[in-house]
């Protein structure tokens, strides 16, 4: 998956705090969430997990291969969010995990009726544009990349529910509410990937696929509204409720999503960005590594040394 915005390694259990070399727990538990820190320090296999509540999961050190009911096994990095609902069995490889090179991951555990009362809180004080209930989770999209806003926010409530702060519940409790805000809106903004409409979401989906088929063009803001039949107020304000980015970021998503594809083939990276709409190569080069984590050239490399 794309996008690498990591969340900070929490400090790492001394020696006399390890009890076990698979999934080694240190808790942090406040009145509504419970803050699990797992470590694993040897390579190990369908490692069984399942938590009470709805759940959290962040992976911060290593790697994982989840396995989590029909879902087919995925591989799970640092960077990267699970989210599951309460009761939700899953099984764990931990395929590279050493004694010198451990995994670590946290689970956040959020008590049933917090998440409720969060919802309702939004849905009632903060209704999407047309004014219906949409504040919720979407539970066949669980696994996603972190954005910006996800990694920020998880990195403040990890450093103050493992602080002394007298405040920390009530620290937590404001942070979460925006932690699940962003969290929806990614979720949503992975359903859009694979075109999957909902009430909410289907006429972004709609403007996504006038975008792929526009995809070499200059597209601006005014055509975008033009083509919604929208204000560019109402546009915007659209786009920040549903997914928490602007139009113009959906454009610059799409055109990424479409090099991957074409950079897969014989064209050089020149041509894949003019065709991908970028007027600019060095634009495009610092773009797509800004988000890939690589180079265009690198991407087509190693493309082509995997179907080697």
């Amino acid at each position: 998956m794309s996008g690498k915005n990591l969340i900070q390694e929490l400090p790492f259990s001394k020696e006399n705090e390890i009890n076990t070399l698979v999934e080694n727990r240190r808790a942090f538990t406040l009145e509504n969430f419970e803050l699990n820190v797992y470590e694993t320090y040897q390579a190990s296999s369908l490692v069984p997990l399942k938590f009470d509540d709805m759940v959290i999961i962040n992976m911060l050190k290593g790697k994982k291969i989840m396995h989590v009911n029909e879902v087919p096994a995925f591989e799970y990095y640092p960077g990267e969010t699970i989210v599951l609902p309460a009761s939700k069995p899953m099984h764990i490889d931990f395929p590279e995990a050493a004694l010198l090179d451990p995994t670590q991951c946290t689970a956040l555990v959020i008590s049933s009726d917090k998440v409720n009362r969060t919802l309702n809180y939004l849905n009632e004080y903060y209704p999407k544009e047309n004014n219906r209930l949409q504040w919720n989770f979407a539970w066949d999209n669980i696994h996603f990349a972190n954005t910006s806003e996800i990694s920020a926010i998880s990195n403040k409530l990890f450093a103050s529910m493992t602080s002394d702060d007298p405040l920390k519940d009530v620290l937590a409790d404001l942070l979460f509410k925006e932690l699940l805000v962003r969290i929806i809106q990614q979720q949503q903004f992975a359903q859009l990937r694979i075109d999957k409409p909902t009430a909410q979401n289907q006429p972004i989906i709609h403007l996504k696929k006038y975008i792929a088929n526009h995809i070499s063009d200059k597209l601006t803001v005014d055509q975008l509204s033009q083509y919604m039949n929208m204000s560019k107020a109402s546009l915007f304000r659209m786009f920040k409720e549903e997914l928490g980015i602007s139009p113009m970021e959906l454009v610059i998503q799409e055109r990424i999503y479409k090099a991957k594809e074409m950079l897969k083939t014989k064209l050089s990276v020149k041509e894949v960005c003019y065709a991908c709409g970028f007027s600019d190569v060095n634009y495009f080069v610092r773009t797509f590594r800004k988000r890939e984590g690589m180079t265009p050239g690198h991407y087509q490399r190693r493309q082509e040394a995997s179907a080697s």
